[in-house]
């Protein structure tokens, strides 16, 4: 088993990017793209983990830093640090699609205290 991880960091308060990850993973899971985000299909399938951890950390009232620790198993033994590498790619590539959607939903939704 390997640890796969990775972060991002978005200009937005911490209890939005809480509740607007929980919609970004509905999304993902039930494919549900009424909102126009065709592009959150996530890149990692339920299959390719098996247990994982998400933090929200904040500096200040708006910069969000949201890390994902990922327990990834791959399918082979063979070609493993190949499949550890593209679960990582795969991992930075999601993390950065909820970038886009989380700054997207704020920006409608004008989510920055005034």
């Amino acid at each position: 088993m390997a640890i796969i991880k990775g972060s991002i960091e978005a200009d937005v308060p911490l209890e939005f990017a809480d509740l607007e990850w929980s919609k970004f993973v509905l999304e993902s899971l039930y494919r549900n793209y009424s909102r126009g985000f065709a592009d959150v299909e996530p890149l990692l399938d339920e299959e390719d983990m098996d247990a994982g951890e998400v933090n929200f950390e904040t500096e200040g009232d708006r910069l969000v830093r949201v890390t994902v620790e990922l327990d990834y198993v791959p399918r082979t033994k063979d070609t493993a640090a190949e499949e550890i590498a593209r679960a990582e790619g795969a991992l930075r590539r999601d993390l950065e699609k909820y970038r886009r959607f989380l700054l997207e939903q704020c920006e409608r939704e004008s989510c920055r205290p005034s």
